[in-house]
């Protein structure tokens, strides 16, 4: 499904918008779209001023903070306050006469309400409360309503972080909201279109994931909707086989080992359901007290994934649930997406993109769930002595319709019945039927709404034979192997991983042609022509066919501006099998960067024509015939990309050109719907740079990311870009003054992370030696591209030119903790505080590399005499309190532990209830030597709580054993053996579990 197929776009401001139209040959009803605001109370969060390097953090051994997932440029948001406050955000509304949507597009575009107007109930789970835990890429996630969990991993990066959001109208009556983004990471962009018909009780999402680079890149996708979990809910799903989040563990559906699965009380930990093989097209929740439900509807063979998620129904997730909320209680997650579990990534290649359409609507009246559901209609059977009764809800008003029973094509009996979303209907075959039935839906028009047989036949499916699983040592894997296995890696965005198997690879089979292009492919995404070049070379000596190896030679040329070598190289990948589009828009670049506009229009066409997924391609076709000076034409096709996508920016701008006016009030507008703004419209003036237009890519941030913004409020990078193309135009008084203003700006989060930035980088530092700022920015892409020696040349220029650049000095901090260094990483880390006084991560970070090199009484001493404002980071304090239960002050422990308010822990984790229960024994213990045994006693029975503040319920499978020991002798020596017995004896039947746990419960068996 291409974007052309999308239903026509409306204006680029957000429009109310009241629209007739007929609906299933019956009344008129209406569809409108609006924006507005919507006050939610807050707990607010803070991003961390630091950027976190994937490629010095997979190496670092001495902090146990890091995680090694590629977030730059995006911050990390794993600050998070317990202090609530109204917050007014940015709302869009889109409502017919059957459900009102709120989406919130400060907050990921989430859909925080949908609200089924049929009987005034919210569709989905709605958090009345923003409350982030600790459970995204980047820590703060938020529960409730819609999420669009878009990768490279989940919960994606910007759950609680603005993106775009448009509202529009279409000619049959309905109207739509499309949120989309494009991440920062590997620029790879999503669309979700909400559409709302006139007379349908359903969401209409269409779904587009597209990769505009040259890169090859990873893809995730979940739509993630919450419902609440109350006694009453089921999950809903039509297969025989699920599996777990990693697709290692199997499980019959729907009972289990005598557990009937569908039944959410029937979990008691949190657990990952995702289905294997189903092969039905719905699947969804019903809560059967409150007796409503959800259901999804999608092409099963091209939307696969189907997941469900539940915190069960012990303490420890219960505890977990209500770090998210304050009242709305417990929830389940049911979604979707293109991949069959959350450890599968897929791949796009350069320009691709895939797309794809799913129904949710929510469903009442059934009883006690659903057996079938199509689009138009859900139903559920229920036999009896009496015979077979089926009730049904539609999504739209279809009177007259008519029910078919049947029997191996005998008919039984027609039903007439009238079908709406109001109300279920209940059709009844009087006589019991002695099988299967067949049953047909039909409207008044014929129609089909559904057909299905009763009971649903699900067809068996097996578990993988476990040896599947196996894994052979390294050695024993032949080259295809270890390449894929490199593959897995790289799709998972380990890139250190990646290389180092593809290199496995190649030591057994040394011109593997899938190897040497896939480490090319790494090299290309981090600037190394050069080194790309030699691998590609290698590889078309093996196949000189292989026409993404041609792609990213002429790719890496054209980077490198040799036009004449990309140009022959963009036309052998143009006749190769599979790169024909993405090789003749090689070729129209390289064309048009020459020179030769005719024979870039040309080349561009055939790209368009050979793949009109390849909205790259149509996009260079534009600015090519813009360039030739074909306005009419290019400003044609800009209006036909626009009503396809009106959250594509670059069409927009190009209609706006020539008309200085025009072009400023089309970036306010952009700038008002837009996510990213600085980041997308830089974005923009690429597509033109990329092209030789200079002066077109210079006016594009010149008026879009200066002079339609606050000077406060401008982006450095937008500035030195600016430079750079008035530098390239020829025009070098003007880029000395972009230069000097972008190293006065100051926007502490903005972190230069595409490759294009590293000439303009490196002409700002060549041009203007002395600004600290293009330094540090230059040293954090090259860090992000893996290049870690001339990063650090980079981070002490920016220090030594401004000794305040905290980030600078922490950087190489964080770099020479990497290689162990630990007397260099204490020197630059105490030169960031001294820069930066108050940015509580750096004590943190320097802790650490105390901790490491034995030196835990300094550390604490840093932590105590932290500066603070606010309130301390919760990682902080848990520090902090580890490093005096390891110095053995566990009054102090305990003290800094019981005197924080509220603790906000990482998804799954216990550390601090951990913490709490090793000092209050190990106090205990100390006690019992002292013959304090009613305080040493105290201290036990405290071991074995779980106080709110911690914010950790009690486990399905606790380590309690060593807590009731003790407490069992405390007793012993009160003389209370009747209590200490039962003590040993709790003990003693605790959980199962190796280690401490385990030798305290054969302790505790010799004593009871």
């Amino acid at each position: 499904m291409t974007r052309r197929m999308l239903l026509q776009a409306a204006s680029v401001v957000i429009v109310t918008s009241w629209v007739l139209a007929t609906v299933a040959g019956h009344a008129r009803a209406e569809v409108r779209a609006w924006e507005g605001t919507l006050s939610v109370p807050t707990y607010p969060w803070k991003d961390d001023i630091n950027p976190k390097f994937w490629a010095i953090e997979a190496g670092t051994k001495l902090s146990t903070t890091v995680k090694t997932s590629i977030i730059y440029p995006y911050s990390m948001q794993d600050d998070l306050s317990r202090v609530k406050g109204d917050r007014t955000y940015r709302a869009v509304f889109l409502e017919n006469e059957y459900l009102k949507v709120t989406c919130l597009p400060e907050l990921g575009g989430r859909l925080f309400s949908v609200l089924d107007k049929t009987k005034n109930e919210e569709m989905f789970h709605v958090n009345h409360v923003i409350k982030p835990g600790m459970i995204a890429m980047r820590g703060a996630w938020i529960s409730g309503g819609v999420e669009w969990n878009f990768g490279p991993q989940g919960h994606t990066v910007t759950v609680i972080s603005p993106v775009d959001v448009v509202t529009g109208t279409n000619p049959d009556g309905s109207a739509y909201l499309q949120i989309s983004n494009q991440e920062k990471i590997f620029r790879t962009r999503w669309t979700v279109r909400v559409t709302l018909h006139p007379g349908r009780a359903y969401l209409d999402e269409q779904i587009g994931i597209e990769n505009p680079t040259d890169g090859m890149h990873p893809y995730y996708f979940w739509n993630c909707t919450a419902f609440p979990n109350r006694p009453g809910t089921r999950f809903i799903y039509p297969m025989s086989l699920g599996t777990d989040h990693s697709a290692r563990e199997f499980f019959t559906w729907p009972i289990h080992e005598g557990r009937d699965l569908t039944w959410l009380k029937n979990f008691p930990t949190y657990a990952s359901v995702f289905a294997v093989d189903c092969h039905y097209g719905f699947f969804g929740a019903y809560d059967v007290d409150a007796d409503r439900g959800i259901v999804n509807v999608v092409n099963h063979r091209e939307v696969g994934g189907k997941k469900a998620w539940t915190w069960g129904e012990w303490d420890f997730g219960r505890v977990a649930e209500k770090n998210l909320t304050d009242d709305d209680g417990p929830y389940i997650e049911v979604q979707s997406g293109p991949l069959p579990t959350q450890s599968d990534y897929g791949m796009l290649a350069p320009h691709d993109r895939i797309a794809w359409q799913e129904w949710w609507y929510p469903v009442h009246g059934l009883g006690d769930g659903f057996e079938y559901a199509t689009r138009e209609v859900a139903a559920q059977s229920a036999r009896s002595e009496r015979g077979l009764a089926l009730k049904l809800l539609a999504t739209g008003r279809y009177p007259q319709a008519e029910c078919v029973f049947s029997q191996d094509g005998r008919p039984l009996a027609r039903k007439d019945v009238d079908l709406g979303p109001e109300e279920a209907k209940t059709v009844e075959l009087p006589e019991k039927p002695t099988g299967p039935v067949e049953v047909a839906i039909v409207a008044h028009d014929g129609q089909v709404l559904a057909k299905f047989t009763t009971p649903l036949p699900i067809p068996k499916t097996e578990p993988p034979d476990p040896a599947k699983f196996v894994e052979k040592p390294d050695s024993e894997l032949t080259a295809e192997q270890l390449y894929l296995k490199g593959r897995k890696f790289d799709r998972a965005t380990d890139r250190l991983k990646a290389r180092q198997y593809y290199e496995k690879a190649l030591a057994v089979d040394t011109g593997l042609v899938a190897a040497l292009r896939s480490l090319a492919v790494l090299d290309f995404e981090a600037a190394l022509y050069r080194q790309a070049i030699g691998r590609l070379q290698r590889a078309l000596d093996r196949d000189s066919d292989d026409g993404l190896s041609w792609f990213y030679l002429g790719a890496c040329h054209l980077r490198l501006g040799d036009l004449q070598a990309a140009l022959d190289a963009g036309y052998h990948a143009a006749h190769s099998t599979g790169t024909v589009a993405i090789g003749y828009d090689l070729a129209g670049r390289a064309h048009l960067r020459s020179g030769d506009a005719e024979a870039a229009i040309t080349a561009l066409e055939k790209a368009v024509r050979a793949n009109n997924n390849d909205l790259t391609a149509a996009h260079h076709l534009m600015l090519a015939h813009y360039a030739a000076g074909n306005r009419r034409t290019a400003l044609q096709l800009a209006k036909t990309q626009k009503a396809d996508d009106p959250t594509d920016f670059l069409p927009r701008i190009v209609l706006s050109m020539g008309i200085e006016s025009a072009l400023a009030t089309e970036m306010r507008a952009i700038r008002k719907m837009a996510g990213e703004a600085d980041f997308e419209l830089i974005e923009a003036s690429l597509a033109f740079a990329e092209l030789g237009l200079m002066q077109e890519a210079g006016q594009v941030l010149r008026v879009g990311c200066v002079e339609t913004v606050p000077r406060e409020e401008r982006s450095p990078m937008a500035q030195y870009y600016l430079a750079w193309y008035c530098s390239r135009a020829g025009d070098e008084d003007a880029a000395r003054t972009w230069l000097q203003r972008a190293a006065e700006a100051n926007q502490p989060l903005e972190f230069a992370s595409r490759p294009e930035s590293l000439a303009v980088l490196e002409y700002a530092v060549g041009r203007n030696p002395g600004d600290a700022g293009a330094h540090l920015q230059l040293g954090n892409l090259l860090a992000n591209l893996g290049q870690m020696e001339r990063a650090e040349a980079c981070w002490q220029k920016a220090a030594q030119l401004d000794a305040k650049r905290s980030v600078a000095w922490r950087n190489l901090a964080l770099a020479a903790a990497a290689r162990d260094d630990a007397a260099k990483a204490e020197e630059f880390y105490r030169k960031a505080i001294a820069a930066r006084a108050d940015d509580q991560t750096l004590y943190r970070d320097l802790a650490e590399v105390l901790i490491a090199a034995d030196r835990r009484g300094d550390a604490i001493e840093l932590l105590r005499g932290m500066p603070l404002k606010g309130t301390r980071r919760a990682d902080v304090t848990i520090l902090l309190a580890q490093a005096y239960l390891d110095a053995k002050r566990y009054d102090d422990a305990l003290d800094v532990l019981e005197s924080t308010p509220n603790f906000v822990n990482w998804e799954g984790q216990d550390i601090t209830w951990q913490i709490f229960n090793q000092a209050h024994i190990a106090r205990g213990r100390q006690r019992m030597e002292q013959k304090a045994h009613d305080k040493a006693l105290a201290d036990f029975e405290a071991a074995l709580t779980y106080p709110a503040n911690l914010n950790v319920g009690r486990k399905d499978k606790p380590k309690e054993a060593a807590a009731q020991y003790w407490r069992g002798m405390a007793l012993a020596a009160l003389g209370r053996m009747a209590e200490a017995h039962a003590a040993w004896k709790l003990g003693a039947e605790g959980a199962d579990l190796s280690g401490e746990q385990h030798e305290y419960r054969e302790r505790c068996r010799e004593l009871r």
